[in-house]
């Protein structure tokens, strides 16, 4: 059988390599196409836009938020145009939570929801029962030295976004961009958890704080990490960890930002058919709940997260966070938005190590926002 190479670019962890490698054997024999895969930093995947290096790759694993500026730089395809409306469809009716839509702008599909992942709580189930479930009790866990909290520059901002969606007051959700009074609420509220959690916490990403708990013995539960299955294999690290919904105001788990990945097609590949052929099976249950899964990836398709057998695997993880997912919230789609997040995530950063704030720190957010916002 003829093989078809393609090149894929994807971000450097065993949740998004390893799965994708281990699934490449069931793509050569179900479609005859074998991707090459590279890998960039957790940092580049956030921040760097991809009209820096989609021209080098077929197939790309994308951030939502990065689809406009793609869009306009002319770096994506969209899957309307590769895919029939049934198969998308599909995707759609099993998609966990908001992730399908998550790509969805200007009429079209950007990317297909490969993989999906919200801000969540873990602990150490031999050191406790469960994660706290109200914000009242992350505080008070907080002061008994055991609690965890990453709030590196934008996971800082990401807590911030969590909590103003639990607030009833989402980022963008009006002209004003951000609601002053919720906003000062929410800062004051961080300020006081920054001030109980260890300093090192500053500068720590969910997967530091995943590594922290799972190879040490002092800290017992982390908070506001995006989920990452792999902590909860068997093996994966000394310690397993169990993951669970995020803290809430209602004990709802609403509100959590959502976070994930797509594949996508850059506009230069010279075969877009395979591309969305193979974009296609790769978020289907038939590698989602198999390979991809069982490798550390962490699925974005909802047949996936109820499979037995991943659950069992992972202590629970799909089934216990699920309610996470499916009352999650999505970042704006606009042009300029990883621009405006990462200069916001600065500035609540800054509030954090100073413990200072007032309302032009809000004022300041708000013309980050009129400043870097295109549309």
């Amino acid at each position: 059988m003829t093989v078809t190479e393609l090149k894929g670019m994807t971000w450097d962890h065993p949740r998004a390599l390893n799965s994708l490698v281990a699934s490449n054997d069931l793509l050569k024999s179900s479609l005859g196409i074998s991707i090459s895969w590279d890998a960039r930093s957790l940092l580049a995947f956030g921040d760097q836009h991809i009209s820096e290096f989609y021209k080098d790759y077929d197939l790309m694993i994308i951030d939502h938020p990065h689809v406009p500026d793609a869009v306009h730089a002319g770096a994506v395809l969209p899957f309307e145009e590769l895919l029939s409306a049934d198969e998308l469809a599909i995707l759609a009716r099993t998609s966990v939570g908001p992730s399908h839509d998550s790509y969805f702008y200007q009429g079209k599909h950007w990317a297909l929801a490969i993989d999906t992942a919200a801000q969540v709580s873990a602990f150490r189930p031999d050191m406790s029962d469960a994660s706290p479930v109200f914000w009242s009790d992350v505080l008070d866990l907080a002061k008994t030295g055991k609690l965890l909290w990453p709030y590196k520059p934008v996971d800082a901002y990401s807590t911030f976004a969590t909590l103003m969606a639990q607030k009833g007051a989402p980022l963008a959700a009006s002209k004003l961009f951000i609601e002053e009074d919720t906003a000062l609420e929410v800062l004051s509220m961080l300020v006081e958890l920054a001030a109980l959690v260890p300093d090192f916490c500053s500068k720590s990403n969910p997967i530091d704080i995943a590594e922290e708990l799972s190879s040490g013995d002092t800290y017992s539960h982390g908070i506001c990490l995006y989920g990452y299955s792999n902590y909860s294999h068997t093996g994966f690290r000394k310690h397993r960890l169990v993951y669970e919904d995020v803290p809430s105001f209602d004990g709802l788990a609403s509100g959590s930002q959502i976070g994930g990945a797509g594949i996508a097609i850059s506009s230069t590949t010279s075969n877009p058919t395979a591309a969305s052929r193979a974009s296609l099976l790769l978020s289907l249950p038939e590698i989602q709940s198999t390979t991809y899964g069982l490798s550390g990836g962490q699925p974005g398709n909802l047949m996936a997260w109820k499979n037995h057998r991943l659950n069992e695997v992972t202590a629970g993880f799909y089934s216990n966070t699920l309610r996470t997912l499916e009352r999650s919230w999505v970042r704006p789609r606009l042009l300029g938005w990883p621009d405006v997040q990462f200069q916001i995530s600065l500035v609540i950063h800054k509030v954090l190590m100073e413990s200072k704030f007032n309302k032009a720190t809000v004022n300041q957010i708000a013309g980050l926002y009129s400043r870097y916002i295109k549309e």
